[in-house]
C-alpha cells in the first residue's frame, strides 16, 4: 500500500472511499513504480496494463465514488431528520454561464427523489438536468454546460431551531482522477513541506461537504453545539426512508456515542478581523470523521450563503480551479513523475480508446496491450 508515513492519521475521503481490491491493487502497483523509480532516477520504469484490467479498475472506480458519494448523501439524510424532522425535500441544483457570456449565470434547480438520488454519480445527476436544456445563440442552439451542482435538502416548514436548508455538494467534481496522482504522491504533504507551495495548500483540500445555512450568526453556533451532541440513538432511521439492511450503516441504529468526530473546528464568524476570508466569506467550518471517511460540514449563515450560490458560476469559481491547477503544474515541474503519472491517469480514466497504447516520458513508460 501507499506509504502511511508520508499520510496523516485521517486519509482523505476520496483514498478512504477506495475500498476496493482492484483498486488497491492498480494503486498499490503504481506506488511501487514510483517507489523503484525514486530509488533509483536513472532507472527507466515501464508499466504493463492490460485493456481488461483498465475496464474492471475504471468500474471499480466508479463504483468506489459512487460509495463515497452515498455515505454522503446518507449522513445529510441523518443530520437533515435531526434538523427538519421527517419532512424535507431534495433538490437537483445546477449553476452555471450561459454560452460565449460569462455575465449571464444560470440556476436550475429541480426536484429530485431519494431514489435518485442514491443511483447516480453526483456529476452525472447535474449533467443530466443541463441534458434537457439548449441555449438558443442566432441560429444555432447550444448546450449549457456545468459550473458547479449541489443537492438541497429543503424543509417542508419552518423549523423552530432557525436552520433554513442543508446542501450536500461533492467537491472533487470532474477531476476526480487527479485525486489518485494526489494520494500516491502525498500531494498535501509535499505541498505543506515546500515553503514555496505552502501557501496554496488549502486548495488540494478537496473533500464532501455539507453545508447547514441558518438564519443568522448566533443560530449558527448553536446548531454547531447540535452537532456535537448527536448520537444515532437521536435519529429515527426508518422514517428517513433509508434502507433497513444497509452494510454500510448497519449497527448504528442502537449505539449511544456520539455520531460525528471533530477532527477540526475553524471559526470565520467570531474571529479577528485579520483572519477572516477577503472575500467576506462566513461560516464555522469544520472536519468530522463518519464512518472511517472525512466530511466538512459547514454552517453558514443564510446571507452569506446566497453570496455563495452567486459567485460559484462567475470567475472566481473558474479562478479557484486554475489556482489549483496552477499548484498541480507546479508540483509537477518539481517533480516529473507527478506530471507524468497525472496525465497517465487523464489518458486511463477519461481518453482511453480502446487500443493499444504506448504512453512515455523520459524516465518511464507505460504499455496498454
Amino acid at each position: 500500500m501507499i506509504d502511511s508515513s508520508i499520510r496523516p492519521h485521517f486519509q482523505s475521503p476520496l483514498y478512504m472511499a477506495m475500498s476496493n481490491p482492484v483498486l488497491h491493487r492498480f494503486i498499490t502497483y503504481l506506488a511501487d513504480k514510483k517507489a523503484e523509480q525514486e530509488k533509483n532516477p536513472e532507472l527507466h520504469v515501464k508499466i504493463e496494463l492490460s485493456q481488461e484490467f483498465i475496464a474492471e479498475v475504471r468500474e471499480a472506480y466508479r463504483q468506489s465514488i459512487l460509495d463515497g458519494e452515498r455515505l454522503l448523501h446518507v449522513l445529510s439524510h441523518l443530520l437533515a431528520g435531526r434538523l427538519f424532522g421527517r419532512d424535507f425535500e431534495l433538490h437537483s441544483n445546477v449553476i452555471g454561464v450561459l454560452p460565449g457570456n460569462e455575465g449571464r449565470p444560470f440556476h436550475i434547480r429541480e426536484r429530485i427523489t431519494r431514489k435518485t438520488l442514491f443511483s447516480v454519480m453526483d456529476l452525472d445527476l447535474g449533467n443530466q438536468i443541463l441534458d434537457n436544456f439548449r441555449y438558443r445563440q442566432a441560429d444555432e442552439w447550444s448546450p449549457l454546460k456545468l459550473s458547479a451542482n449541489y443537492v438541497e435538502y429543503l424543509p417542508i416548514k419552518r423549523t423552530s431551531n432557525g436552520v433554513n436548508r442543508l446542501t450536500s455538494r461533492v467537491k472533487a467534481e470532474q477531476e476526480l482522477w487527479t485525486k489518485v496522482a494526489d494520494e500516491i504522491f502525498g500531494l498535501d504533504h509535499l505541498v505543506n513541506k515546500d515553503k514555496h507551495l505552502r501557501q496554496y495548500s488549502k486548495y488540494v483540500k478537496d473533500i464532501f461537504g455539507i453545508k447547514i445555512v441558518c438564519v443568522d450568526e448566533s443560530t449558527c453556533a448553536s446548531v454547531h453545539d447540535i452537532l456535537h451532541s448527536i448520537t444515532p440513538a437521536d435519529l429515527d432511521w426508518q422514517k428517513l426512508g433509508l434502507p433497513k439492511n444497509d452494510d454500510m450503516i448497519k449497527g448504528e441504529v442502537n449505539s449511544s456515542q456520539i455520531l460525528l468526530e471533530f477532527v477540526e473546528t475553524k471559526d470565520y464568524l467570531n474571529c479577528a478581523p485579520e483572519q477572516m476570508k477577503k472575500t467576506g466569506w462566513k461560516a464555522l467550518k469544520s472536519v468530522v470523521n463518519w464512518r472511517e471517511r472525512l466530511f466538512e460540514i459547514q454552517v453558514q449563515p443564510l446571507s452569506n450563503y446566497y453570496l455563495e450560490i452567486d459567485h460559484m458560476a462567475e470567475q472566481s469559481h473558474s479562478s479557484f480551479k486554475l489556482v489549483r491547477d496552477s499548484l498541480r503544474d507546479k508540483v509537477a515541474r518539481r517533480i516529473p513523475l507527478y506530471g507524468f503519472y497525472r496525465d497517465l491517469l487523464k489518458m486511463l480514466f477519461m481518453e482511453g480508446d480502446g487500443e493499444s497504447v504506448c504512453f512515455e516520458s523520459a524516465n518511464a513508460s507505460v504499455i496498454i496491450h
